[in-house]
């Protein structure tokens, strides 16, 4: 151990005398540099989707912090959600297997269309605090029009002032304008949002594929793929356990992991063929999205809403 330690502080004195001294120094620079950055990424991240308005719009507007999001890469992004997943939450509903055949079929490869790639542009993350029950909430949305974000009732529920953050970076205010417990939909109304909206598709068939669009963990933007192994009516509860009702949904082969929900199922061509809103409690690489049977009128509608209404209360995570 002496014999060492007096070799590194020889190497130390000869680094110091030459031009190698610099390079040590910069390297070091450069370290801390990164390591800033990440720390910065972090609390960034974390702050940025706490769904606190005033809190994720300085954020959001913040050049550095930006900037450093931008060179953050994504596998950095995806630890820092699942860190983040440990505090936050989207109810995401698991389905027993009474309403399910209890089989996966093996999750296709992933291959977005150009079409699908596209489409991310208008899909979006939603955070929010449900006070009530103590609780930060994130999950996905689409524009289905001008100034209006679809997604999951379950997501905002409780949940008074959503945050919407766009893909570009940009964050918005927005207010609960439809909420049904029941279809496990609702509408949020954000002034001033840019963002394109999506067309809906016609409903997929057994066996077709698509990829669906959403912010899992609350992390990075991603875009998976799935396939519909089976469409079916169920006896589906509403986002509190209770009251089931009949609902057309798919059973697909796809990872839907917590924060998926509300996310769009887009086709080939670009377009919404359903929402994501449950998983199987028992079976992996099990997913659920409901058709446009419920989502078509919602969405037909929500242009034209404009007053808040209340959002319900949340669900305990």
């Amino acid at each position: 151990q002496a014999v060492g330690s007096a070799l590194g502080r020889a190497i130390r004195r000869r680094v110091d005398k030459t031009p190698l001294r610099a390079i040590d120094r910069l390297f070091g620079a450069a370290i801390t540099l990164v390591g800033a950055a990440l720390v910065v990424s972090m609390l960034a991240f974390g702050f940025g989707s706490l769904g606190v308005p005033v809190v994720s719009q300085a954020i959001g507007s913040s050049t550095v912090v930006s900037t450093i999001e931008r060179v953050t890469p994504d596998p950095v992004k995806a630890l820092e959600a699942k860190v983040r997943s440990l505090f936050a939450l989207d109810g995401l509903p698991r389905l027993f297997e009474a309403i399910g055949t209890g089989t996966a079929l093996p999750v296709p490869e992933s291959g977005a269309t150009a079409a699908q790639q596209a489409s991310a542009r208008s899909v979006v993350k939603i955070t929010g605090n449900a006070y009530q029950c103590g609780q930060n909430q994130s999950g996905s949305g689409f524009v289905s029009s001008s100034g209006r974000v679809v997604t999951n009732a379950h997501v905002v529920a409780g949940v008074t002032q959503p945050v919407v953050l766009t893909p570009s970076g940009s964050t918005y205010t927005g207010r609960v304008v439809y909420f049904n417990a029941v279809q496990d939909l609702a509408v949020i109304a954000v002034t001033g949002l840019p963002t394109a909206p999506l067309p809906l598709g016609a409903d997929l068939t057994t066996g077709a594929t698509a990829v669906f669009d959403g912010y899992p963990l609350g992390g990075p933007f991603l875009s998976s793929p799935a396939a519909v192994q089976n469409v079916a009516t169920i006896n589906s509860p509403d986002i509190y356990g209770a009251n089931p009702s009949p609902r057309e949904v798919y059973y697909l082969a796809a990872d839907v992991q917590e924060g998926n929900s509300g996310g769009p199922l887009i086709d080939a061509a670009g377009s919404v063929t359903g929402v994501i809103f449950a998983r199987s409690a028992t079976t992996s690489h099990l997913g659920f999205a409901m058709t446009t049977q419920e989502l078509a009128p919602v969405v037909a509608q929500a242009q034209g809403l404009s007053s808040a209404v209340s959002s319900g209360t949340c669900t305990r995570g």
